[in-house]
Parts: C-alpha cells; sequence; structure tokens
C-alpha cells in the first residue's frame, strides 16, 4: 500500500507483473509438490483445469480490486 501511495500509477507496471510472476510460482509449486493432494476435488467431479482457473481468476481479481480501492483513498 505504501508503494502504491509513494509512486502512484507508475509502480502498477511492476505490481503487476510481480503478481503474474508470483501466481506462476505458486502453480508450478503445487503442481510439482502437491500434485497427489488433488484428489478430495477430482472425488467431488471438478477438473484440475477449472481448480486452478477459478482460483487464480479470484486471486488475480481480488488483486486489481484492492489495488483499486488503495488508489481511491
Amino acid at each position: 500500500m505504501g508503494l502504491f501511495w509513494e509512486y502512484g500509477l507508475s509502480i502498477f507496471t511492476v505490481l503487476f507483473w510481480f503478481k503474474l510472476f508470483t501466481l506462476g510460482v505458486v502453480f508450478v509449486f503445487i503442481r510439482s509438490y502437491k500434485n497427489k493432494e488433488f484428489y478430495y476435488y477430482l472425488n467431488l467431479g471438478l477438473t484440475r483445469t477449472f481448480l486452478w482457473t477459478s482460483t487464480l481468476c479470484f486471486d488475480f481479481s481480488l488483486f486489481l480490486f484492492l489495488l483499486s480501492r488503495i488508489h481511491k483513498l
């Protein structure tokens, strides 16, 4: 929050790419090290694609929403 207030919209590009990078790191980490722990959701009939899409979209949209809220303060 302090970075956004100090640098304004110019820091948005850096935060945007950093967020995408961290989402990619989380994706790779969970796919490689936690691969066997999806069975509960697969037994419920949810596909891995749906789980990843919904989780990453929710996280990114929450990030953008909170950034917009900070900018309006």
